[in-house]
């Protein structure tokens, strides 16, 4: 696939506070709430905890769609057409949960004729972001995790053991992850560990629900290659090394149709990641920090933590657009970054400084439609309670009524 040019935009302004990644914490917050600072988040749009409706770029188009898109995604009323990838930030946030940002998760359909969802990460709270696009939770049953924080993993146990309640009925959880410098620290150890830890909840399943839903198969692959893992009805997926903590954390490249979705997990700037979009990439989501003061103003955590957090692990807006410098993809995206008004301009004053390329800071529900014409970034407007989707169920199982236990029949309070 040739490299795409992208479309160029206007340099962002300056606030003086992207400079105090080193300076004291209450001369920062000085700053953040100053009007100079504040009067940069009206070329942006708000975030959507704080009514926008909008995607948080000044680029939401990049190309020429073919087709009109509303302003909005709504669930259940744009068909995905096909030859088209539709990308779905179900978490964007960090390791404490809000309502605003569920931790890290991607979803992305895809346009072939079977219309499969693969997820990538599945940190705390994505599985309720899942249940507002009405999607069938039958299909959700490919996941790919870039390591194993608990972040990026956590609703695991959700989707294997409440969501075989609720119609993903069809067998089991594929999870696919990076081995481990030892086999403890490996994806195959972890998923046999969570299976072992739902053990009563899949015993107390067992008469109504298919058990095979209950089960997690667990594909490892060697973290230190750049592999293809997996290759399916006109999907590859491609993992790399990327450097985050410790040895075993990788990020993913997704192939389709011409069509191409890199996305970063956890990771300060690697070259593996880079190599990985050579020949082009319509779509790079990849982690941005704030800087650490703001990171520690607005967390409540020391100086000397954020920037720990910062420099040993994850990756700056500087970074971030570095990374994009070399890579080149058609439109950005970063994720797991603390979302504030206060912050989210910081962010983008300080790659903007380096990147001038169509980048989206994105936030729960941000959803990018990816086409050869265009990419187009919106925000999701969804219902926050609406009951799961089964879907089709494609495997027969007749559920049947489990038998009740012994003691039952005397302590059971008489109802007629």
């Amino acid at each position: 696939m040739k490299r795409r040019s992208h479309t160029s935009t206007e340099p962002i302004s300056r606030c003086s506070a992207v400079r105090l990644a080193g300076a004291a914490i209450p001369l920062l917050l000085v700053l953040l709430l100053s009007p100079g600072c504040a009067s940069q988040t009206t070329a942006l749009p708000a975030p959507a905890f704080a009514g926008g409706t909008k995607a948080i770029t000044r680029t939401p188009v990049v190309g020429t769609p073919k087709r009109q898109y509303a302003e909005s995604f709504i669930p259940g009323e744009e068909k995905l057409e096909d030859g088209e990838l539709r990308v779905t930030v179900l978490g964007s946030g960090n390791p404490w949960t809000t309502r605003a940002q569920a931790s890290a998760c991607i979803l992305v359909e895809v346009g072939n004729p079977e219309r499969d969802l693969l997820v990538f990460d599945l940190g705390s709270g994505s599985l309720a972001n899942y249940a507002s696009l009405k999607l069938p939770v039958n299909k959700l049953n490919k996941v790919f995790l870039t390591h194993l924080h608990a972040d990026h993993m956590s609703d695991l146990l959700t989707l294997s053991g409440s969501y075989s309640k609720v119609g993903r009925a069809d067998g089991p959880v594929y999870v696919w992850g990076p081995s481990g410098t030892e086999p403890r620290l490996g994806t195959k150890h972890f998923a046999e560990s969570i299976e072992e830890a739902l053990a009563w909840d899949t015993a107390a399943g067992y008469g109504p629900i298919n058990p095979k839903s209950m089960t997690i198969v667990a594909s490892e692959f060697e973290w230190h290659k750049t592999q293809v893992v997996y290759e399916k009805n006109g999907i590859k997926v491609t993992s790399f090394p990327v450097i985050h903590c410790i040895s075993g954390a990788v990020g993913y490249r997704l192939d389709f149709a011409g069509l191409s979705f890199v996305f970063s997990g956890d990771t300060r700037p690697s070259l593996p990641l880079v190599r990985a979009c050579e020949g082009g990439v319509d779509l790079l989501i990849h982690e941005c920090f704030p800087p650490a003061a703001a990171l520690a103003a607005a967390s409540g955590l020391s100086i000397e933590r954020a920037t720990i957090a910062l420099n040993a692990a994850h990756t700056s807006p500087n970074g971030a657009g570095k990374v994009f410098n070399l890579a080149k993809p058609r439109m950005a995206g970063l994720y797991h970054t603390l979302l504030s008004p206060q912050v989210i301009p910081m962010v983008l004053a300080e790659l903007g400084e380096v990147y001038k390329g169509p980048v989206v800071q994105t936030q729960d529900f941000t959803v990018f439609n990816v086409t050869k014409e265009a990419v187009v970034a919106r925000q999701a407007k969804v219902s926050d309670q609406l009951p799961p989707i089964p879907g089709i169920q494609t495997e027969p199982f007749t559920p049947t009524q489990a038998p009740p236990q012994d003691w039952w029949a005397k302590e059971l309070v008489p109802l007629d």
